[in-house]
């Protein structure tokens, strides 16, 4: 045998050696990993070595992770689901929790069942202060159980926006990493190093981002991976992504959209990319499940206490109050009066015997104030004018008080100790009315709950009264696609020809509907025959006010407020509402009497114990009534006690659904990392046998370079 040949056994066995040492380390590391999460397997892959076509031994070709890229894909679409169910879950769980059980004592349908019970329990007793307290402090207590969920939910908002941004910071956070990882392993590639850390670490990255945004993932020739969204939003190639958000630190503000720029292109908006993953769950509990809760306490505290203004501006306190102080209407004197029907004044002495009579006949033409005293008769016209309606109001109760309207609202007072008492037939049968609502109930006359913008939206207004905004005043509305994304935010500002005097309602719905300065292009406003201005959507958009900065006249009612335009003005009702001032200072202003105006002259109409009017206000829970279109609750016609339940229902089901969704997003994922597992996990077992093979090969390598050594030391000796 030649030394040649001797030669080329040495190296044949020492390839040997370095293969089966590196298939030993290889497996070794598997082993230490076996508990890592998100570790892929590593392999190592033998090749012959040739020199100059002959056999030279084996080397390490390549080493690699045992990777599956279509389970990975898999799992990435799985671990955004699942990312997007929880964080809708955690906060809609805890929203459905503060409603509590409805069978309990602590919770706002105890508080609305209280209510009731109180105005069955004064009816008993009118004249007990005490009774009057308790059925005070009942109203009370209910509403600020509705402001204290409320004040929650809203607080869940904030929450979700202050969440986003952090989720944001994470992302970028694994972007950027990502991104360094990739010039890491080409690197190794160029050197022809060991990439597999790198791209375990890389991969592990890769995991935790799927949860935050659903991705979509393409490995590189040259090593690395590139990374879009699953819409097409490349967040990882030669360069990397720049995500940022601020949160806005209000709950119905216009919150900015997530910052998106890709290297040195202009930031855009990122939304529009996300169809999954923790960032969009985030989007849907703020935006839409949230918000629509808090709309839907908005109608709940609106509708409620409408209703009971409603009842109570129909019954008369005992004594009669010497002022009526009206709600703020939003309402400006040179507005239509547009009411019909008949209301009957009248003012009674401090015993509370009729001494004056006002008849508003609304209907007739021109409209007019009879006037009857013991003394005689009289008549006073009104043009269609609030303004002129206060007046004439004013004039007819001559000596025995006075009228008045200004910034917003209607005030009636009585001289010399008398007191004011309003009555009216119920709307539909000769009452008077204006959007539905008898005159003291419209302008808050002898109201029970108050607010300190409108509590109710339809202003029975009419399109061709001046708008009476403020210039420079503007509305700014966030525009969303089918998908909720927000993919544009015009504001409209009050100007030009629209900021000059006598501009109408009617010129500024048109200007809104313009499709090149206004918002034409993505809905159609119009007023409505109960004066509110709605929209309707174009094109699947849907637009939403989240910024208001209007004024209307001295009343500093922003156009929002007046007709309910906007979550924030409609939600807010829930926070705000609250029993109103002089019935909180004054339990004898609970009004729980229904005096008969139409009685003679010095009859006393209001008693003390008349308890005519706390049975009406008893009755309210059960009354029909139909409730407007807020957030998760559709337009119905339902009893007060029937809405309640039902949007506890609604909270209930937002709850449930999120639930169902999360749990099953947990099983796909849970599925799709055990499949994955199977694939690209450690098996000790495996592992094991790897190394017993390892070893074996290495050993028998060894032997065959001992042997070679023998023969050498042989051919040495021989040539002695």
């Amino acid at each position: 045998m030649s030394v040649s040949s001797l030669t080329s056994i040495f190296r044949t066995g020492l390839s040997a050696l370095r293969v089966s040492q590196e298939g030993l380390n290889v497996a070794s590391q598997n082993i230490a990993n076996v508990n890592t999460p998100g570790y892929v397997r590593v392999e190592i892959e033998q090749s012959a070595r040739s020199q100059l076509g002959v056999g030279g031994g084996v080397e390490v070709s390549n080493v690699r992770r045992a990777a599956d890229r279509f389970l990975a894909a898999a799992g990435y679409t799985a671990e955004a689901a699942r990312g997007e169910s929880q964080a809708r879950y955690d906060l809609l769980s805890r929203a459905q929790s503060y409603f509590g059980d409805p069978s309990g004592e602590a919770t706002v349908f105890a508080a609305l069942d209280r209510i009731w019970s109180s105005f069955t329990n004064v009816g008993l007793d009118p004249s007990s202060t005490l009774r009057r307290n308790e059925t005070i402090q009942s109203i009370s207590s209910a509403f600020s159980e509705i402001s204290r969920l409320a004040t929650d939910v809203q607080g869940l908002i904030a929450e979700a926006d202050e969440r986003l941004a952090a989720k944001v910071t994470e992302a970028q956070d694994l972007i950027t990493r990502i991104h360094a990882l990739n010039g890491e392993i080409q690197y190794s590639r160029r050197v022809a190093a060991d990439t597999s850390g790198s791209e375990n670490a890389q991969a592990a990255l890769v995991d935790k981002l799927s949860a935050l945004i659903d991705i979509r993932v393409t490995p590189q020739e040259s090593g690395g991976v590139h990374v879009r969204t699953a819409t097409g939003g490349l967040l990882v190639g030669q360069d990397f992504a720049t995500l940022s958000y601020t949160p806005s630190g209000a709950t119905f503000a216009s919150f900015s959209p997530i910052s998106y720029a890709f290297s040195a292109d202009q930031p855009t908006n990122f939304e529009p990319y996300l169809a999954g993953g923790e960032l969009q769950g985030l989007l849907q509990a703020r935006d839409v499940d949230l918000r629509g809760l808090a709309d839907a306490l908005g109608g709940l505290a609106g509708e409620l206490g409408d209703a009971l203004n409603a009842t109570h501006n129909r019954n008369t306190a005992s004594p009669a109050p010497g002022e009526l102080v009206g709600r703020q209407t939003g309402l400006l004197s040179g507005d239509a009066l547009n009411f019909t029907g008949v209301a009957t004044i009248g003012i009674v002495d401090s015993g509370g015997a009729l001494t004056r009579r006002l008849t508003v006949n609304f209907g007739a033409a021109p409209p007019r104030i009879d006037v009857q005293t013991a003394l005689g008769a009289s008549t006073n016209t009104f043009s269609n004018s609030i303004g002129s309606f206060a007046s004439a109001l004013n004039l007819a109760l001559g000596a025995d008080g006075s009228a008045d309207f200004t910034d917003g609202r209607l005030s009636i007072r009585a001289t010399g100790g008398a007191g004011v008492s309003i009555a009216q037939d119920d709307v539909g049968a000769g009452g008077a009315a204006r959007a539905g609502r008898g005159l003291s109930h419209f302008f808050g006359l002898n109201d029970v709950v108050s607010r300190p913008d409108p509590l109710f939206f339809e202003t029975g207004g009419s399109p061709s009264d001046a708008h009476g905004l403020a210039a420079g005043g503007s509305l700014t509305f966030d525009v969303r696609d089918a998908n909720g994304r927000v993919v544009a935010q015009p504001t409209f500002t009050i100007s030009g020809a629209l900021a000059a005097g006598g501009s109408t309602w009617a010129n500024l719905v048109t200007a809104l509907n313009d499709t090149t300065t206004g918002l034409g292009r993505y809905a159609t406003f119009s007023y409505t025959t109960d004066g509110r201005i709605t929209s309707t959507p174009v094109g699947g958009y849907t637009t939403e006010l989240t910024n208001d900065t209007t004024a209307r006249g001295a009343t500093g009612v922003q156009a929002s407020g007046l007709f309910g335009i906007g979550v924030a003005a409609r939600a807010t009702r829930a926070v705000q509402a609250e029993i109103a001032d002089p019935v909180a200072d004054d339990p004898m202003r609970l009004a729980l009497g229904r005096p008969d105006l139409s009685a003679s002259f010095g009859a006393r109409i209001i008693e003390t114990g008349d308890n005519l009017g706390a049975t009406a206000l008893a009755r309210t829970r059960d009354e029909t009534r139909t409730f407007a279109a807020a957030g998760m609750m559709a337009r119905q016609t339902t009893t007060l006690a029937s809405f309640a339940s039902r949007l506890a229902g609604e909270a209930g089901r937002l709850a449930t659904d999120a639930d169902r969704d999360v749990s099953g997003a947990q099983a796909i994922a849970k599925a799709a990392a055990d499949r994955r597992a199977d694939m690209e996990g450690v098996t000790l077992d495996d592992e094991l046998i790897r190394m017993t093979v390892y070893q074996n090969a290495y050993a028998a390598a060894s032997r065959i370079i001992q042997a070679a050594d023998d023969m050498f030391q042989i051919l040495l000796n021989l040539g002695r």
